[in-house]
């Protein structure tokens, strides 16, 4: 239960990590997440896009914790079945 409800909490931060970059990228702006991460779009020479990204390892370590948490204590709640 609790190794589920932690990977599933590291595939959904990582997703949004992804899609968050994308918008940077895509829409040449600056996202900040305080002390998780902050990713800045630009436009680089020529017109072309970029992204960089400067980040927290422990801030994401928080962030997937506090994902996980509630997921596992829903799993504990529920974990007699569906029934």
């Amino acid at each position: 239960m609790m190794v589920c409800s932690f990977a599933i909490s590291i595939g959904v931060t990582i997703v949004a990590a992804l899609a968050l970059t994308a918008l940077a990228f895509g829409q040449v702006v600056t996202i900040q997440i305080p002390l998780v991460a902050t990713f800045r779009g630009f436009s680089a020479e020529g017109g072309a896009h970029a992204v960089t990204v400067q980040g927290s390892w422990g801030g994401a370590l928080g962030v997937i914790l506090l994902l996980a948490t509630p997921l596992c204590a829903v799993a504990i709640a529920h974990r007699d079945g569906g029934s």
